[in-house]
């Protein structure tokens, strides 16, 4: 059995396509009716209740806009790595032969050093965050929903690509059908 809308393969159980995200309904049962063989190729046909599609139609998009967000947060953390070896560790003395005036008196090395370090850190662990959130949302994992919830709301404070991500994210995952619909595409049963 395949997707009518992308062509990938899926299960007889299989309510909605791993691959686009489209609810997949069996073909009607008027078909077999009229005399036609039952044993053919179940066709996918888009069914309303779950919620208005709203997830189906975005999870890949914002899925790839979490990767490429992601991959940036990655490439900050190197770049700031880079900056730190260079200017920190090398021995090369890039504040001139005095540095700043007062910064050995204030120990304000140290601190320029720690800074760097833990902004690193928090790039690192926010771009782990949004790589796992990809996976999580191109895998249909139940938690993807509440993790691209928490996301969306923290990015919404970096202006403005970060809100308009921010806003995207919770247009898609937030509104109550949206939440009937993911379950449904994770394969949560509803309580």
């Amino acid at each position: 059995m395949y997707c009518d809308a992308c062509g990938t393969p899926f299960n007889a159980d299989a309510q909605y396509c791993r691959s686009c995200g489209k609810h997949l309904k069996p073909a009607p049962a008027a078909a077999s009716r009229a005399g036609a063989p039952t044993g053919g190729p179940r066709m996918a046909v888009p069914v309303s209740g779950a919620g208005d599609g709203r997830v189906g139609r975005n999870i890949n998009i914002l899925a790839g806009l979490w990767v490429v967000a992601g991959l940036l947060r990655l490439l900050a953390f190197g770049g700031l790595l880079m900056f730190r070896r260079m200017f920190f560790q090398s021995g090369w003395d890039w504040m001139g032969s005095g540095g700043w005036p007062f910064s050995n008196a204030i120990g304000l090395r140290p601190f320029l050093i720690g800074g760097l370090l833990s902004g690193g850190v928090i790039l690192a662990v926010l771009a782990a965050a949004y790589l796992v959130l990809a996976w999580g949302l191109l895998e249909r994992q139940p938690w993807a929903r509440i993790l691209g919830i928490v996301l969306g709301f923290l990015t919404l404070l970096r202006i403005p690509f970060g809100t308009a991500l921010g806003i995207y994210t919770l247009w898609v995952l937030l509104p109550e059908g949206s939440g009937r619909e993911y379950d449904a595409m994770a394969g949560v049963r509803a309580r």
